[in-house]
C-alpha cells in the first residue's frame, strides 16, 4: 500500500493475483445473476473490475470502498438471492475488507 495524504495523491492497494482473481470472478458471476436488475450501476462496477484486472492489480482506497458497496447493491438488488450468491459475495468482501483493514487507521 502506498499512501501520499500529504500530497492529496490516491492511496492505492496493491492485491495479489490470487486475491485479484477471486475477487473478479466472483464479481463478475454476481454481475451475471443480478442481470438487468442491477441496471446503471453494472457498468460502473465492470469499470472498477476491469481496473483491478489491469496495472499490477492495484486500486484506489475510494475503488475499493466503491466496489464494496456497488456489490451489497448487486445482491441487494433482488430480494431472493441463491445460496450461492451470498457465498461469492462474502468471497468478495472478505478479500476486499482485509485489504482496507490493512491500511492505517487514519486512512481509512
Amino acid at each position: 500500500m502506498l499512501n501520499n495524504t500529504e500530497n492529496n495523491l490516491p492511496t492505492w492497494i496493491f492485491f495479489s493475483n490470487v486475491d485479484a482473481t477471486l475477487v473478479n470472478e466472483s464479481a463478475r458471476q454476481l454481475l451475471v445473476w443480478s442481470g438487468e436488475s442491477f441496471g446503471r450501476l453494472l457498468r460502473s462496477t465492470e469499470n472498477i473490475l476491469n481496473a483491478l484486472m489491469s496495472n499490477d492489480h492495484r486500486l484506489t482506497r475510494e475503488s475499493v470502498v466503491e466496489l464494496v458497496a456497488l456489490l451489497g447493491s448487486c445482491v441487494g438488488s433482488n430480494p431472493y438471492p441463491p445460496p450461492d450468491t451470498r457465498s461469492l459475495f462474502t468471497d468478495c468482501i472478505m478479500v476486499l475488507s482485509r485489504y482496507l483493514a490493512q491500511l492505517p487507521k487514519d486512512e481509512i
